[in-house]
């Protein structure tokens, strides 16, 4: 039931921010080179040209209006800074591009495998952030992977291969796509897993019928809410990234809205700004709707993350206290760049009960940020299991033969300085979910079915009988 790819949505909230048209400050123009994340931009009076660039080749990834970042940039002493949602990101200006990005390749240079492998090797060991909490030698998969590979690799070999080296890493943010023809070769060469995903949309189903009395929906149950009993409430919020009200009906089919809705954010000149407006809309219902309540169960067990802002701004109508509540960095060569805070602030009208998290290893990216920000809150209770432990935006990047690959290259910290890369936010109640996605759907449809219950909801509503 995914309405459609995440690669799709954050691609375009990245760089669509504002359409508002006004003059160019003359301090934009010209070229400028990010401070970690491997970008070179060209800005002139009407677009900005993004480079991805290492000492291998320098690859044109995208050109932009000038008016979607103008209102989100400035610049101070030769640094334009651009800010976007939780993020910062820091250019210097250079006289020029590189000498790589005006060379003129051939097609046939711009497939050669040893180039791309290459080119995607350094990429990481320039950007990637977690070798050593994944337990990587980046070096030694070079060696691996390096000798497999010469200039009679076909694009299906070298796909394999790029794929195989990556899934090394074991993160959920690290990834290489194709064509959709060469994946589909790729999987097969490569014996890959082409099962359907786990039917999450089943098992949330069957939670919400079995406990939220006339439950309410937005977006083909995005996001659902209702009350189990007159002193429980209940929001499933199932995405971080398809929020925005583009006018999705009940009656939809999956196949109908996700046509509706990607046609919508794609023509929108503000995506992020319909996301943050749909998560206020829903958010202000769900106060409303549950504000009888004494407790609420956010079930955040089955989303897969998103944008980070969509999270937070629905937290901010679930506490009540101004805080800090985590920090951001990103890697520049071998170090990081100084870390920035965030401060979390309540909407204007909050729930007032107490609030308990449910969550599990299928909790990840944007919906571990709101984790994260729960954790200033002493009063706020996480029930399930550790979450995944991916936390950074995706730096998307493009290959000399225009694959796309991704990978994680900012570090998150609660307030006391630690980050949960790869161990996963954790939980106050353990519930030991299993981490394989079909055998934890398995074993919570089969306790429901069995036992009528939910062993997460079910401890909430004990723990304040008691």
């Amino acid at each position: 039931m995914n309405l459609f790819p995440s690669s799709f949505v954050l691609s375009l909230i990245f760089f669509v921010f504002s359409s508002t048209y006004a003059q160019v400050n003359n301090n934009y123009l010209g070229f400028w080179k990010s401070r970690g994340y491997g970008w070179i931009i060209k800005i002139d009076n009407e677009n900005i040209q993004f480079y991805d660039s290492n000492d291998q080749a320098c690859v044109f990834n995208q050109t932009f209006p000038i008016s979607f970042l103008q209102d989100k940039m400035k610049v101070d002493d030769n640094v334009l800074i651009i800010e976007q949602g939780v993020t910062k990101y820091w250019f210097d200006r250079i006289a020029q591009v590189p000498e790589l990005c005006n060379k003129k390749w051939s097609k046939k240079e711009l497939r050669d495998p040893i180039l791309n492998f290459e080119f995607l090797w350094h990429t990481f060991n320039n950007q990637y952030a977690y070798f050593k909490e994944r337990k990587v030698d980046w070096q030694a998969l070079n060696t691996k992977y390096r000798k497999q590979i010469d200039q009679h690799t076909t694009d299906v070999e070298l796909l394999v291969l790029c794929d195989a080296m990556l899934e090394e890493l074991n993160d959920g943010h690290v990834s290489i796509e194709a064509s959709d023809k060469l994946m589909r070769k790729a999987a097969k060469l490569g014996n890959w897993d082409t099962r359907d995903d786990a039917d999450f949309y089943g098992l949330r189903k069957q939670i919400i019928e079995r406990y939220v009395t006339d439950p309410k929906a937005f977006n083909l149950s995005k996001v659902v809410w209702g009350k189990i009993n007159d002193q429980v409430g209940y929001l499933q919020l199932n995405s971080m990234e398809t929020v925005a009200d583009y006018g999705i009906t009940p009656d939809m089919s999956a196949k109908e809205a996700k046509k509706l809705y990607v046609k919508a954010m794609s023509e929108s000149n503000t995506p992020l700004k319909d996301l943050i407006n749909g998560i206020n809309s829903i958010m202000k219902k769900v106060v409303e709707d549950l504000k009888t309540t004494e407790h609420l169960i956010l079930d955040l067990r089955f989303n897969g993350g998103g944008v980070d802002m969509v999270g937070l701004t629905a937290l901010s109508y679930l506490i009540n206290e101004e805080k800090e509540v985590f920090t951001k960095t990103h890697r520049v060569g071998d170090q990081y760049a100084d870390s920035y805070n965030y401060i979390l602030k309540p909407a204007t009208k909050t729930y007032m009960g107490k609030l308990h998290i449910l969550q599990s290893y299928w909790t990840a990216s944007a919906s571990e940020v709101l984790l994260l920000a729960s954790k200033a809150y002493e009063n706020i209770e996480r029930i399930g299991s550790p979450s995944e432990g991916i936390f950074s935006d995706i730096l998307s990047k493009k290959l000399p033969n225009r694959w796309d690959f991704e990978l994680s290259n900012q570090v998150y910290k609660d307030k006391e300085g630690i980050s949960y890369e790869v161990i996963g936010i954790p939980v106050h109640k353990d519930l030991n979910y299993p981490k394989d996605p079909y055998k934890f759907v398995e074993n919570l449809k089969n306790e429901l079915s069995t036992t009528n219950k939910d062993k997460a909801i079910e401890y909430v509503i004990r723990s304040f009988k008691k």
